[in-house]
């Protein structure tokens, strides 16, 4: 007896094993596309650093030509400071890290709020798993990751009985809105609670139900402003969420961006979430109503995914959690009555989970401090990678010299930040600051609309660093205006000849 239960106190709890498990998958299998799925995290990689040198957040632009002095608002400025301590300590390693702990501590966090709730292990565990499914398709080293466990924990909060005082509301909502500027989310799930608890109100027919949900609702009614006056709470005051809200609101912006386009099905990564939304439909027509609350909160979620892809992160984070409570007294009532189910709850219902995140987290520490390398293997590469960026055309140019307003990929722009801090790009990630019209103007250059020379012209463009397969490479180099710099599979970097002569290069080439 005394072995059985030194060993059952020992090995990892449920929420220690997957906050293990995902934690060491994520960075072997996912580490590089992590950071080389898009320009983003070296874009942030060089605000973090920045703001780190300045010792304050960036107010104005100083990374472009199209729009130098342009106020500037920095929504994710907190996580931008935590990449770059991240990367100083341990490269691209150490971005990867921070987030595959944000994201493998997101996971946990679930399973362990999960069982208090008394739901079962199993149903706990397939739950989770469900939610790393549906969230892999942004597993990436931005700084939306670090949202994840503040979600997590205000739907913890939101759920308690009783919940917790306005203080602890505010105070999660000072931290996230100087973090990630899905704050605004968290503002919405509050409005969606509180909707529901006045649907419950309504539609019950016992007064004690209905005093009770009444109460909930003006206990949540008075959150809101609390959450209002806490997302001021940053350097930026009122802009803040008001630049953030402005963006959201500008339908070219979506339209234009891949993430925040509605989910198409014929692709293989979204398919698992067509897969759960089926499932849902068949819960919600097997059983009763959930309450108000979650099917408030459900169907909230599952209109904003449909409506753009980037909310499929939302949706499984904040209504897969809630099925699963919803669906814990059926299934204990029948799947979970089977032996089998009663062993995995025995087993799962004990273990420890501190000192295996601990370890966990001191190796891959170890990781990022080897940059990436642990017993001699590269895990995890040391620089962005040369099959996605101008890697080797920005190394050439960078050390010759070379001068000019460069025009380029949209993509390449935050790599461009990070890798050739000399040169000023012309746009990058940021669209919220950049805006519609010069995106638009962008996206007219690379498809050759009518009007694509006058735009290069009128920004004094004098290098153009694009994609060797593309369109305007193809143009640029039968026109006898231009002459090739650097040419290779990724990349052509182009020079504008002057007065129709082909320049000299430091290097002695033409």
């Amino acid at each position: 007896m005394t072995v059985n239960s030194t060993s059952s106190r020992w090995h990892p709890s449920l929420p220690g094993l997957l906050f293990m498990l995902w934690a060491l998958v994520i960075p072997i299998l996912e580490g590089n596309l992590m950071v080389n799925a898009d320009g983003d995290p070296a874009r942030h990689l060089r605000h973090g650093e920045t703001i780190l040198q300045n010792v304050d957040v960036i107010r104005t632009d100083v990374f472009s030509y199209t729009a130098t002095g342009k106020p500037f608002v920095g929504f994710e400025f907190g996580s931008q400071i935590l990449f770059a301590f991240g990367h100083r300590f341990g490269g691209l390693a150490g971005m990867v890290i921070l987030a595959t702990i944000a994201i493998a501590g997101t996971i946990g966090l679930i399973a362990r709020w999960l069982l208090r709730l008394g739901v079962d292990p199993l149903l706990t565990f397939l739950a989770s798993m469900t939610v790393a499914l549906l969230t892999y398709i942004h597993w990436l080293a931005r700084p939306h990751v670090f949202s994840w466990p503040l979600v997590i924990l205000l739907l913890a909060m939101l759920e308690m009985r009783p919940r917790p005082s306005l203080f602890w509301f505010g105070t999660l909502f000072v931290v996230w809105v100087n973090l990630h500027g899905a704050f605004l989310f968290g503002a919405l799930l509050v409005a969606m609670y509180v909707v529901g608890n006045v649907l419950e109100a309504l539609t019950s027919k016992d007064p004690e139900v209905r005093r009770r949900e009444w109460i909930r609702a003006r206990g949540l009614t008075w959150i809101l402003p609390v959450v209002a006056l806490a997302t001021l709470v940053n350097p930026y005051g009122w802009r803040l969420p008001a630049h953030l809200i402005a963006f959201f609101g500008d339908p070219y912006l979506q339209d234009v961006t891949n993430e925040f386009l509605s989910p198409d099905f014929h692709s293989a990564a979204l398919k698992p979430f067509l897969f759960v939304l089926l499932l849902t439909m068949l819960f919600l027509a097997s059983r009763p109503r959930p309450p108000w609350t979650h099917l408030t909160v459900l169907l909230g979620n599952t209109a904003m995914a449909l409506i753009s892809q980037r909310n499929i992160i939302f949706f499984a984070l904040v209504s897969v959690p809630l099925i699963a409570c919803d669906l814990a007294p059926v299934w204990g009532r029948t799947i979970g009555r089977r032996s089998i189910m009663r062993r995995f709850a025995r087993t799962s219902g004990s273990g420890r989970t501190v000192p295996y995140v601990v370890g966990t987290v001191l190796l891959l520490a170890l990781l990022a401090s080897g940059r990436g390398q642990i017993a001699g293997r590269q895990l995890i590469d040391e620089d962005f990678s040369p099959q996605r960026f101008p890697v080797e055309a920005v190394a050439q140019g960078r050390r010759a010299g070379l001068e000019g307003r460069v025009f380029h990929e949209f993509t390449w722009g935050g790599y461009l930040l990070w890798a050739w801090p000399e040169q000023k790009v012309f746009i990058d990630g940021g669209t919220d600051f950049y805006g519609p019209d010069l995106l638009r103007t962008h996206r007219a250059i690379l498809g050759l609309t009518p009007g694509w020379r006058d735009s290069l012209a009128t920004y004094d463009v004098g290098l153009v660093l694009v994609s060797t397969e593309g369109s305007l490479a193809a143009e640029l180099l039968r026109d006898p205006t231009w002459e090739t710099w650097h040419r290779d599979s990724t990349a052509v970097l182009l020079r504008r000849r002057q007065n129709g002569v082909a320049g000299q290069d430091p290097a002695g080439r033409r």
